[in-house]
């Protein structure tokens, strides 16, 4: 999985076994990232990616992703329609394609289209 793909998947894993909470921290979705995939061990990606690449707000630098959203300084939460986005961020990948995500994960997508992206944003 590209390291986008696997923080999505961490952070849709907590909020999934979470439901109450709101957020995450930068830390606990890359701990999340990093259990899921023990063999490839810490890869310096993860936290840049948690904390600048997939975050919806940010200044694409490079990629475009809207994965997350920033709810506060060092937390996130999945992206939601309506969430704000930084402009160059328009059309951004918001989450992994089906095709793309190991078959124990993909009902991870059905759950975020079906219920997780339904919620208001907040």
């Amino acid at each position: 999985m590209k390291i986008a793909d696997e923080i999505w998947v961490a952070t849709a894993l907590l909020h999934y076994e979470n439901p109450s909470r709101r957020d995450f921290t930068v830390a606990e979705i890359v701990g999340r990232a990093l259990a899921e995939n023990p063999e490839a061990g810490f890869r310096p990606g993860l936290p840049i990616h948690a904390s600048n690449h997939c975050v919806a707000t940010k200044s694409p630098n490079p990629a475009r992703h809207r994965m997350l959203s920033e709810t506060a300084r060092g937390r996130r939460r999945l992206f939601r329609d309506g969430d704000s986005f930084h402009p160059y961020r328009e059309g951004g990948k918001v989450h992994p394609q089906r095709q793309e995500l190991p078959e124990n994960y993909v009902h991870l997508l059905d759950w975020y289209e079906g219920v997780y992206s339904r919620k208001m944003s907040a």
